[in-house]
């Protein structure tokens, strides 16, 4: 017998077995013995078993595997006469083994299990054949492994589709199950009503409101809805615009939705004065103006300090308001001027000194428009005021007499007007308009330098030149009359 890995007999390939009765035909005579029909079946000589148990028949001397290839049984069965490897069997034993069963061959012979075994390589006999029942069972193994993986995936993506995509076209629709408490409306409304949630209304006190209004059924299902949505809490106070007959939970949702509430939005830009804000106020909230100029006769009604002068200039602060349905000109003017305190409160800006801080505030606004220009004109206004300088600046003036800065005369720039900063020392008597949040911080904390002139020379940009001499500000007016030359005069005049 041929052993798989060296090629010479002995053990190993096919499993051992014993050979019994006749001697075994020769393999130059493959084609010898042929086996008796029966029943117009050709029967094998026998059967040699692997040592998994598959049998194997025998045709004249020949081993054929499943594939029909035929291959010696001497190279096969261990003690064959006719590789002379061990004695035959007794005759006798093998006729009574012949009369019990037609096969002639041991299937239980002594075999290696872990021996690897094979008909034999396709150029020779007995040799290891690639295509071994055990590497089959391995291979085949790997291919269900791979095809159940495979089968899986298409499995769990099947599923998902089904999931999300068929399974909710057969689900109710959850509205239409949902089960309303009896001191609940289902919704979803009809019609139209204005609540007002005022501050500090919590959710029973709103429960009341929208009850008595029509809007919810209960004040009870509202305040459970409203204890439902963590988000209740935000609720804003104002004016909505809502439903009748709504469901609790839905009118919750709906007092959350900003774009329910009912409000306007009024705009000051900074530097306005009293009279530009009120119209402002009165065009965006279609109060008439003169309900405004009523409210500004009282400053200190208004918020005012009692011992600034009795005036609203420079208190209205610049910034965007909310208006809501209900208010009038007088809550809308308080609410200015309380910001205006909120602020000077927090730069910590003495009391005392709040009135001087908003009408420096209010130059600076007036005199430039950029950001890194109003530190260094906070601090040229205020070198002029310790050196005695009379200030020199026209807007004063201008504000004083209702006129645009273009519309001054000589006449004018020489009078004695108390507005005219070119004849008097010292500050003008009231701010010019309102200072924004960045002017009021210059006038708190000014720019270190020893300016005490400034003219703007690009009356577009807002560029502006600072001088220490009146000759330097002599060279920076000419430029600024250079600009004028090449681009035109717009809406402003020179500065300081």
């Amino acid at each position: 017998m041929r052993n798989d890995q060296t090629g010479a007999t002995g053990s190993g390939g096919w499993p051992q077995v014993q050979w019994a009765g006749e001697a075994a035909p020769t393999p130059d005579e493959p084609q010898g013995a042929q086996p008796e029909a029966t029943e117009g079946l050709v029967q094998p000589d026998g059967y040699v078993y692997d040592a998994y148990g598959y049998a194997h028949p025998v045709y004249g001397g020949f081993v054929y595997d499943d594939q029909g290839n035929a291959y010696p049984i001497e190279s096969l069965v261990t003690g064959s006469p006719a590789t002379g490897e061990s004695p035959v069997v007794d005759a006798s034993a093998a006729s009574a083994a012949a009369a019990a069963d037609q096969f002639t061959f041991d299937r239980y012979a002594t075999v290696d299990p872990s021996a690897q075994w094979a008909f034999g390589d396709d150029e020779g006999g007995g040799g290891s054949r690639s295509g071994s029942r055990q590497e089959l069972k391995v291979r085949r193994r790997r291919r269900s492994g791979i095809a159940l993986a495979i089968s899986l995936v298409l499995v769990l993506g099947v599923g998902y589709y089904v999931y999300n995509n068929v399974l909710p076209m057969f689900q109710p629709d959850p509205s239409a199950t949902t089960e309303v408490a009896a001191d609940d409306f289902p919704g979803p409304g009809t019609g139209s009503v204005e609540i007002v949630v005022n501050a500090g209304d919590a959710g029973a006190t709103i429960g009341r409101t929208l009850e008595e209004a029509g809007v919810v059924a209960t004040a009870s299902a509202f305040t459970r809805a409203y204890a439902a949505n963590p988000e209740a809490v935000g609720i804003q106070h104002g004016t909505y615009a809502m439903q009748l007959e709504m469901n609790a939970a839905d009118a919750v949702n709906w007092l959350l939705d900003r774009d329910n509430k009912i409000e306007l939005r009024v705009t000051i830009p900074e530097g306005h004065t009293v009279a530009q804000i009120l119209k402002v106020a009165s065009s965006k909230t279609q109060i008439p103006v003169e309900d405004f100029e009523a409210a500004a006769e009282d400053p200190h009604g208004l918020g005012v300090p009692e011992d600034a002068t009795a005036q609203l200039e420079g208190w209205l602060f610049p910034a965007t308001y909310t208006v809501e349905p209900g208010d009038d000109a007088e809550a809308i003017l308080k609410t200015m001027v309380s910001q205006t305190r909120t602020q000077l409160a927090r730069l910590e800006v003495p009391e005392e000194d709040w009135e001087d801080v908003l009408n420096k505030a209010s130059l600076v606004e007036r005199e430039v428009n950029r950001q890194d220009d109003r530190g260094k004109a906070a601090r040229a206004i205020e070198n002029r005021l310790e050196d005695g300088m009379t200030l020199g600046i026209d807007a004063t003036l201008a504000y004083g007499l209702g006129k645009s800065g273009l519309e001054l005369t000589s006449a004018d720039l020489r009078s004695d007007h108390p507005f005219n900063t070119r004849v008097h020392t010292g500050l003008p008597p009231t701010p010019i308009g309102s200072p924004g949040l960045a002017a009021i911080q210059a006038v708190i904390d000014p720019e270190p330098g020893p300016w005490l002139y400034w003219v703007t020379v690009d009356l577009l940009s807002g560029e502006t030149l600072f001088a220490v001499t009146y000759a330097e500000h002599q060279e920076n007016v000419a430029k600024l009359q250079e600009w004028i030359a090449e681009n035109g005069m717009p809406e402003s005049s020179e500065g300081g």
